[in-house]
């Protein structure tokens, strides 16, 4: 049976449970600074239950922004990177997962908590190298080079880590159609492009 929490009859959370859950509060919050307390009464425990996973607050945050870190950026690089198919479809697979999975709906909130805690920024500084690596070396195995390459990288990194925040959501089906035509769009050499 189940560990059931003195206050109610919910079961304990896993450290994992927390750290999700905690990173949905920052979301909701818009990135703010997470108290410690407050995170309790929002997710309806006690701060017992807390310190029961985390020794610290110092420590929460580190594993927070270490399992943002690995549960949306270094899961998916290994997982993309292992992939026997060819880079374009290893591309739009990156880019489908993103959209149907939600994996930059804490993108915009952990980059704003970063700005208020220093432990964060650094981990932040690791994922945006670990995606650009990513996409660079898709984009070079596609035949892009120099700066059409680092511009490409770059823009696809931004564009999909910001979409979720910034544009007007469409239904899931619109946006895996745009991401089709829009790595068709990446692909598509940008002096080809300027001679229009």
């Amino acid at each position: 049976m189940p560990d059931r929490k003195r206050t109610g009859s919910r079961p304990r959370r896993s450290r994992d449970q927390w750290l999700e859950a905690a990173l949905e509060v920052l979301s909701r919050q818009g990135g703010a600074r997470i108290r410690v307390r407050d995170l309790c009464a929002d997710l309806g425990v006690t701060t017992g239950s807390f310190y029961a996973h985390f020794g610290s607050r110092d420590e929460f945050v580190r594993s927070m922004a270490a399992y943002w870190r690995r549960r949306y950026t270094t899961e998916i690089v290994e997982r993309i990177r292992h992939s026997s198919d060819d880079p374009k479809s290893r591309l739009l697979a990156l880019a489908e997962g993103i959209i149907e999975q939600d994996l930059a709906r804490f993108d915009v909130a952990v980059r704003a908590w970063a700005a208020q805690e220093p432990a964060v920024a650094p981990i932040v500084r690791q994922v945006d190298k670990e995606r650009l690596a990513l996409l660079r070396d898709l984009f070079a195995e596609l035949g892009l080079r120099g700066e059409e390459l680092e511009m490409t990288a770059r823009t696809f990194v931004t564009y999909y880590s910001l979409e979720h925040s910034i544009l007007v959501r469409q239904g899931k089906r619109e946006r895996l159609e745009e991401a089709r035509r829009r790595i068709d769009m990446f692909l598509r050499p940008l002096s080809a492009m300027n001679s229009r």
